[in-house]
């Protein structure tokens, strides 16, 4: 069985930053092929299709590929599909930008 996890989050401008949302993960979840703890995350928006991840406002600890998602005036929020234990990120939504963030599935979602 699996479930569309949706986490309403901050939107945060950061001086010399590109657009940021934060939001506080209450569980690990997976990206790619890399697992991270549960804490407080930041996704800014590099480019139109790349997505940097801080944890607790420290230095980036993450990059990933996306594919744009139509969507103008969405509200802020990060999604995420869940199979039993396992949490997998999917969408990331940063208010003022034209789209969303698809995340590519990992292999272990797979």
């Amino acid at each position: 069985m699996s479930a569309m996890l949706l986490l309403a989050v901050l939107a945060v401008p950061a001086f010399g930053q590109g657009p940021t949302i934060r939001v506080n993960v209450p569980f690990e979840f997976s990206l790619d092929d890399k697992t991270y703890p549960a804490g407080e995350y930041a996704f800014l928006a590099l480019k139109e299709n790349v997505v940097a991840i801080e944890k607790n406002g420290r230095n980036k600890i993450g990059l990933f590929l996306a594919s744009p998602l139509a969507g103008r005036n969405n509200p802020a929020q990060v999604r995420f599909q869940c199979y039993e234990n396992r949490c997998f990120l999917t969408q990331v939504w940063i208010p003022g930008l034209d789209n969303g963030f698809q995340a590519t599935r990992s292999h272990r979602e797979k």
